[in-house]
């Protein structure tokens, strides 16, 4: 350590020495503090003997360390993180210059500087984007919508519909579901579906270009609804794998810093799979604007559920079960099987192929792995008589 001066663009200046009771990086942060304002934004440490200084411009995110008063050299670096100026403070009060070093990359000229800057802002921008995409997936993942799986939502949808005064349509294989309130649903006959929600109080209910809110959505998923732009949306929830909230729409919440309440799925849809007994009486409470005749009605109208399917075949589900155990699981919320987990497809090999075969074999709804899951990957939406199988197999 040695003598060090601290000075500002306001002649400010205050002289360091080593054995004090404060360090050289204290003491100079605090010198900054005391004087940083609007119109003073540059603060250089020196070490007059050695004819080197770090200068920090506060204003641009840039320190440069200089060498030599005559003929200096002088190099940049881009502030990174907020503990760079202490860092790059204590390490010149220890060795100077050349003590720096490591904590670049130092640019030669300001040209580098400002490319350097530019491209760091934009990478930190891409982050921020990112950071706040994943944070409305992972609200979204704990929504009831998300956690409910699509056969008992598809149970719930019927009946909605014909509480609303409406009959599901079915076309072409393809069965519409919808009430009022705001929700329409599109589902295949191999579960693949869409639910679209519309909200009028939300921010998003003025959207005029409402097809770049189904951006990302499926093509076969599209096709569903015909001209997505003519669907008025608020929240638009594929299921062609897990539920997820499509991309154009995500995009939009998170440029309008929005959250998940203003897709109206909370206040239109959720009340209704939240329930644990979905009876007409739950369904009158949380559906106010429906009378209580008008809820019997189409209670009494919606057939039973079909019964039991004929057993499945024992040698395709005792394969199936063996397949699981030795490398799948069940998702968090019990809605799908996810088989040769974190496998790709070479290392699946051949028994993937198998796999399938069994999936159709047991009429199973097979569905797309989520992004980011291993090319080996299959999901399968669960199924009760798998599971009470698979209780030998756990």
């Amino acid at each position: 350590m040695r003598p060090l001066t601290f000075s500002d663009d306001k002649d400010n200046e205050q002289e360091w020495l080593p054995g004090g009771d404060q360090s050289a990086a204290d003491a100079f942060l605090e010198f900054v503090a005391r004087h940083r304002s609007a119109d003073n934004t540059s603060f250089s440490v020196e070490d007059s003997a050695a004819e080197e200084a770090l200068v920090f411009m506060v204003d641009i995110g840039a320190i440069c360390r200089v060498k030599g008063w005559q003929d200096s050299r002088t190099e940049y670096r881009v502030v990174t993180s907020s503990g760079d100026h202490r860092t790059l403070a204590a390490e010149f009060a220890r060795g100077g210059f050349t003590a720096v070093e490591a904590h670049g990359p130092w640019l030669p000229d300001a040209d580098s500087f400002l490319q350097a800057r530019s491209a760091h802002l934009e990478q930190r921008a891409g982050a921020g984007r990112e950071r706040r995409r994943d944070d409305l997936r992972s609200e979204f993942d704990r929504s009831v919508l998300r956690q409910t799986h699509p056969r008992e939502l598809r149970r719930r949808l019927e009946v909605l519909t014909r509480v609303d005064g409406r009959e599901p349509v079915t076309v072409s294989g393809v069965t519409h579901y919808g009430y009022g309130a705001g929700v329409d649903a599109w589902f295949a006959a191999d579960g693949r579906g869409l639910v679209v929600t519309f909200d009028e109080s939300s921010a998003l209910s003025s959207t005029k270009d409402v097809a770049a809110l189904y951006d990302g959505v499926p093509a076969d998923l599209l096709a569903l609804v015909g001209d997505p732009g003519g669907v008025a949306a608020t929240g638009i929830f594929t299921f062609s794998g897990p539920c997820a909230m499509a991309d154009g729409l995500v995009t939009r919440l998170k440029r309008d810093g929005l959250g998940i309440k203003a897709t109206g799925a909370g206040r239109l849809l959720e009340p209704f799979l939240a329930v644990r007994n979905f009876t007409p009486e739950a369904v009158a409470g949380a559906g106010q604007w429906w009378s209580p005749e008008d809820v019997a009605k189409g209670f009494a109208a919606t057939p039973a559920p079909v019964a039991e399917q004929a057993p499945l075949d024992r040698e395709a589900l005792t394969r199936f079960c063996e397949i699981w155990a030795d490398s799948g699981y069940n998702d968090r919320w019990d809605v799908h099987y996810v088989l040769f987990d974190s496998r790709t497809l070479e290392e699946a090999g051949p028994a993937r192929d198998d796999l399938l075969e069994l999936v159709r074999v047991l009429g199973l709804e097979r569905v797309d792995a989520p992004p980011g899951a291993a090319s080996g990957e299959v999901w399968v939406r669960t199924d009760p008589r798998i599971d009470a199988e698979l209780g030998n197999w756990a």
